[in-house]
């Protein structure tokens, strides 16, 4: 029996004006049969000049959810994505595991499969409505989102989706998820709800104690040793500046515990990455959004060392284990605990002028040290054959804008790079691999004007699904530069194995099983397929001419891969 809908609109295209209305321009989209009441709508809302979010297809679930983190990260806005039913939900696993730790704010939204057999326009009429129906579909990503819903007939979908974007919005930001079954998009929607009011989505964020901020200060400001270890601070807006103050005046010294840019590279009190010998002289430590400050099993602290902890959650409760000590919990917005503390020891900096000068001279004596460790480093890394991600850091910073945009995954060691400017350094905490290149491609389409460049392990590259994401580089111009460092192995395996058993049988062995990615597939012709550009490049003197080559055809719309053969990993 054939069923006609009604002529009104649909839930569907409710639910793409919610959208739009909500902030969200672009969804990343792919598609399947529960997307027929989605295509339909388009056209008919396009036939109508009813305004509607861009449609990008993408043709893997694991690109769609890399591109939109990478939007949101440079925006700092929710960015949304549209899945096939429980196996586009599937495919999504590891983007909302990175999601979840990045504290990315993603509207993940998947159509379900009909839920009748019978009776209206949407039923089952594909023998997959029957064996890809879940008992419960938002199950398979519970354990990774903020919230889950599953829309119903005759609901206000304005409504759901502003509760959506508000528990994605509010600190600390995540991911949430929608089901949407294909005959409830499939109905005329009456009443979709009442429209947003013009106020940015989540709640506002609140500021630490002041009681916590003035005991931070009182340490802080008698502490002979202190030190900030900062997680990924750096991704907030005002977080880099704030933190750059901060440490500056007040002569506090900063390394990095998360590969994020928290201060600039240049800065006179940054450090570096975190090392076991800055944090055993430390007597007061700022822990500042950190979730992994440092390997307790590599590092002794001073009996007598001050922990303070600032993050939105600094017991970070959604990870199920974590024993870091603590003295001071400071919950509360980061950026807001920077400034704050700034001013709490501009009151206390003439009582101990003495001691600040002393550890500002401190300070400098370590950082000439840092940068004469890395200039040898890089000496060293000239020379290297095959070639040292080091040397490709300094290649970059040679060639590249100041305002570029890099998306590292087990690329280049962000202690080479030059990082002057915020929101310029965009990576992952999950350990969930193949974000890297679609990331890229999120963030060149939120930042059309500037370049984005890609440093990923051979791995990662794999793992991002690289025919995909050559496609939508094309179709959606978005000319990436995706620097591969081939090293033919998976590295991070090899060195945790090393780890593990420093004297065992395998750091006896060259050949480690299930390590080795041998023979290399030609990476660079990959691209090719899709109408990009792609070199492979093996003597460092080629690689600042091979940058610039991509650069200039960049500016032409082409997306480039350079197949840079290395050594392994380098240090961060």
């Amino acid at each position: 029996m054939n069923v006609e809908r009604k002529i009104g609109p649909t839930a569907a295209e409710s639910y793409m004006s919610a959208l739009l209305d909500n902030g969200i321009k672009y969804v990343f989209a792919n598609a399947g049969t529960d997307f027929a009441p989605i295509i339909e709508g388009l056209v008919r809302m396009k036939s109508q000049g009813v305004e509607a979010p861009e449609f990008v297809t993408v043709p893997h679930e694991n690109v769609a959810m890399a591109m939109a983190q990478g939007y949101s990260k440079v925006t700092h806005e929710a960015s949304a994505v549209m899945v096939h039913v429980n196996v586009g939900t599937a495919n999504c696993i590891c983007g909302l595991m990175n999601a979840a730790r990045d504290n990315v704010p993603v509207l993940l939204a998947a159509g379900r499969t009909p839920l009748t057999e019978t009776g209206h326009a949407g039923s089952r009429d594909s023998s997959i409505h029957w064996t890809q129906e879940n008992f419960d579909q938002a199950g398979i990503v519970r354990e990774h989102v903020k919230w889950d819903y599953e829309l119903r007939a005759g609901q206000p979908v304005n409504t759901i989706v502003a509760r959506a974007l508000d528990i994605a919005m509010t600190e600390p930001r995540g991911p949430v998820y929608l089901s949407l079954p294909r005959e409830v998009l499939g109905d005329e929607l009456a009443d979709p709800g009442p429209k947003p009011r013009p106020r940015k989505h989540g709640s506002l964020t609140p500021a630490p104690a002041l009681t916590g901020i003035e005991q931070a200060a009182d340490w802080i400001a008698g502490a002979e040793a202190p030190l900030i270890v900062a997680g990924r601070s750096g991704r907030l807006p005002g977080a880099f500046e704030a933190l750059g103050e901060l440490a500056l005046e007040h002569a506090l010294p900063v390394v990095n515990s998360a590969l994020s840019a928290n201060i600039a590279t240049s800065h006179p009190m940054w450090l570096g990455m975190i090392n076991p010998s800055a944090l055993a002289a430390a007597d007061v430590i700022v822990v500042l959004d950190s979730a992994v400050p440092w390997i307790p099993k590599a590092v002794r602290l001073r009996d007598d060392v001050k922990l303070i902890h600032v993050a939105h959650d600094p017991f970070f409760s959604r990870i199920p284990f974590r024993g870091y000590q603590i003295d001071l919990a400071l919950a509360g917005d980061p950026v807001l605990a920077l400034i704050m503390l700034r001013e709490a020891l501009r009151t206390k900096a003439n009582a101990h002028r003495t001691r600040f000068d002393a550890r500002r001279k401190c300070v400098a004596e370590r950082r000439a040290k840092f940068d004469e460790a890395r200039g040898a480093a890089l000496k060293q890394a000239m020379n290297a054959r095959p070639m040292s991600t080091i040397a490709v850091a300094h290649a970059l910073n040679q060639v590249k804008a100041r305002n570029a945009i890099i998306s590292e995954e087990l690329g280049v060691p962000l202690t080479f790079l030059d990082m002057e400017e915020p929101n310029c350094f965009l990576s992952t905490s999950s350990g969930a691999l193949g974000m890297g290149i679609g990331q890229a491609l999120g963030a060149k389409l939120a930042a059309p004007d500037r370049q984005v460049i890609a440093t990923i392990g051979d791995g990662s590259y794999m793992f991002g699904c690289p025919t995909p994401t050559h496609f939508v580089q094309r179709s959606e111009n978005l000319p990436t530069l995706t620097m591969i460092m081939n090293n033919s192995q998976w590295y991070a395996v090899r060195s945790a194995t090393l780890r593990m058993y420093p004297s065992g049988h395998a750091s006896r062995t060259n050949a480690l099983p299930v390590v080795s990615l041998t023979p290399s597939p030609d990476y660079e012709k990959i691209v090719e397929t899709c109408g990009g550009y792609g070199e492979r490049v093996e003597d460092p003197e080629k690689l600042v001419p091979a940058i610039e080559r991509a650069f200039k055809k960049m500016e032409d719309g082409i997306a480039v891969t350079l197949n840079v053969i290395t050594a392994d990993r380098a240090p961060l």
